[in-house]
């Protein structure tokens, strides 16, 4: 999942950590990049220019209705196909996009349906684009609590 941002990486990167830490992962030595939960399951982070995987029409839509420059993207995943593992990278992601002021990327199964979009903007704030959308963190808390919930890798 990935999250936009305008803090400077060097203020979410320890946003990050501690939401990283809340749901229960560890680091993982000998690389800190890897992170594992209590189950083992292995997940990951990356703070990048907003530039490097954002289409320039969604990053302009994004800023425009959020008012600011998005600074950083927040790549948070897990490293196994294990659908179980992906309501923790949802909630993480949720949780860090409320203390970034951040905007949470969400891929669908199929187009979303108007009623959802209805859903997601009365929660909160929400951007189409094509069949995804951006959401702020009140809208990922309605999509994470919605029936047709799910997290695409």
């Amino acid at each position: 999942m990935s999250v936009l941002s305008p803090y400077p990486a060097e203020r979410v990167e320890p946003i990050l950590v501690e939401e990283m830490t809340a749901e229960g992962l560890t680091r993982y030595e000998p690389d800190p990049n890897d992170w594992r939960s209590a189950d083992g399951l292995p997940y990951g982070f990356y703070i990048q220019s907003p530039e490097a995987e954002t289409d320039p029409g969604d990053l302009q839509l994004v800023e425009r209705a959020s008012g600011a420059t998005m600074r950083c993207d927040i790549g948070l995943h897990i490293f196994v196909s294990n659908p179980s593992g992906r309501p923790a990278l949802a909630r993480m992601a949720q949780r860090v996009a409320q203390r970034t002021d951040g905007w949470v990327f969400v891929e669908f199964h199929d187009p979303p349906s108007a009623a959802l979009l209805h859903q997601l903007r009365d929660a909160g704030r929400c951007i189409p684009v094509g069949d995804a959308v951006y959401l702020d963190a009140a809208a990922t808390s309605a999509w994470i609590a919605h029936p047709e919930f799910h997290v695409i890798k």
